[in-house]
């Protein structure tokens, strides 16, 4: 594992990650009593596990493997999920599983981390040079013949 490979969209991503799986655990709704993401939701929380899950194997990923097929991979997945995400939260904070539960912080944290992961994924794909590493030589470009 080189850490030196990690950029700021990936370190950013797997923060997202970690945040997204302690805002589950936090009050998403308030009735008669406060429920947690993972006792007010009933598919979403699974998904949105997944998501985090998805997005701490990005900085694993890019630390770990030499050739940039796996990571780049995780991060366009990540940037794909991380929008449905964001928008299965939003749903939520528009429209609470039950009538009469008030939004509490902890569906807030969950929108938030999701719009870091979607955000720090495109930006770690957008970002292509490895810290510490010389760039790459221009390729000689000469003209092909059109057949």
């Amino acid at each position: 594992m080189v850490l030196r490979r990690l950029r700021a969209g990936e370190w950013f991503t797997g923060a997202g990650g970690i945040l997204l799986i302690v805002s589950l655990f936090l009050p998403w709704y308030e009735g008669a009593e406060p429920l947690t993401g993972f006792e007010a939701l009933t598919v979403i929380d699974i998904l949105l596990a997944l998501l985090a899950l998805l997005a701490l194997a990005v900085p694993v990923l890019q630390a770990t493997q030499d050739a940039p097929n796996k990571p780049v991979g995780a991060a366009v997945l990540t940037i794909v999920f991380g929008a449905l995400g964001t928008l299965l939260v939003v749903f939520r904070l528009i429209d609470s599983p039950a009538d009469g539960l008030e939004v509490r912080p902890g569906a807030w944290v969950a929108f938030a981390a999701t719009v870091l992961i979607t955000v720090a994924a495109w930006r770690s794909l957008a970002a292509e040079y490895v810290r510490g590493l010389p760039p790459d030589l221009e390729p000689d470009l000469r003209a092909t013949p059109a057949p």
